[in-house]
């Protein structure tokens, strides 16, 4: 089809990219390039029409894929722009990557993140799943703070859409700097509830970051403080 032609419109029944809604919510408001949205969506693409449990990609294989390159040269900044972009998913965590090293081999792979990508890479890089023939996998390190989501799936467990929507909120009422040391204080209080979490950022809120009461709290004290006099922990999640 020319591109001078306008497009005809979509087909009752086409083949079709499932794309989570918690991207909309949690992802894409923290990209800042055409090229991070271009990386991630043609990722998921190419993943998605793959077989088999282990599913990945490379930046030449995105690049290769019939329209990407001319995608990204009108609106992601050419080849730069995907490894950019690459770059950029990896770094709000909407991507996951390892470097697969071998001989004569030096390549980095991309990876949705999603339970079944996450599995892959902890057993690729502890050695147990070869992805590529005689490759070893590494991790790639990246330096950066982590976002309320990640920090509420490492510290009380799998995120539910109320779940989603109350940590949504909780994004757009308090700094990005708290959430970390408040997630700190209810791990070190063996309190792993959301709930917990937000009465931390509920008292931060009303009576200051910095009044923590005496420096010999102890683990009792903190928990009457952010509990209201109750030393029992929320059993639920959230």
């Amino acid at each position: 089809m020319s591109h001078s032609e306008p497009f005809g419109g979509f087909p009752g029944v086409a083949r079709a990219t499932a794309i989570p809604n918690l991207f909309f919510a949690a992802v894409l408001p923290g990209m800042r390039t055409a090229g991070e949205l271009l990386a991630f969506l043609w990722v998921s693409r190419l993943v998605q029409e793959q077989r088999g449990a282990v599913r990945f990609v490379t930046a030449s294989q995105v690049w290769a894929a019939e329209g990407a390159a001319e995608s990204f040269n009108q609106l992601g900044g050419g080849r730069q722009g995907l490894a950019a972009g690459l770059a950029g998913c990896l770094e709000l965590g909407a991507l996951l990557g390892l470097r697969l090293t071998g001989p004569g081999s030096d390549e980095t792979i991309y990876f949705v993140n999603n339970p079944g990508s996450r599995r892959a890479v902890a057993r690729a890089r502890a050695g147990e799943l070869t992805l590529k023939p005689e490759t070893v996998a590494h991790e790639i390190v990246i330096h950066t703070r982590p976002g309320i989501f990640r920090l509420y799936e490492e510290n009380i467990g799998t995120i539910t859409p109320l779940v989603g929507e109350r940590l949504l909120e909780a994004v757009e009422k308090y700094p990005a700097d708290w959430f970390e040391e408040a997630f700190r204080h209810a791990a070190e209080l063996n309190v792993r509830n959301w709930r917990y979490v937000e009465r931390i950022l509920i008292r931060w809120a009303e009576e200051g970051r910095g009044n923590e009461g005496a420096e010999g709290d102890t683990l009792e004290d903190r928990k009457r403080r952010y509990l209201g006099g109750s030393l029992n922990p929320i059993s639920r999640r959230a």
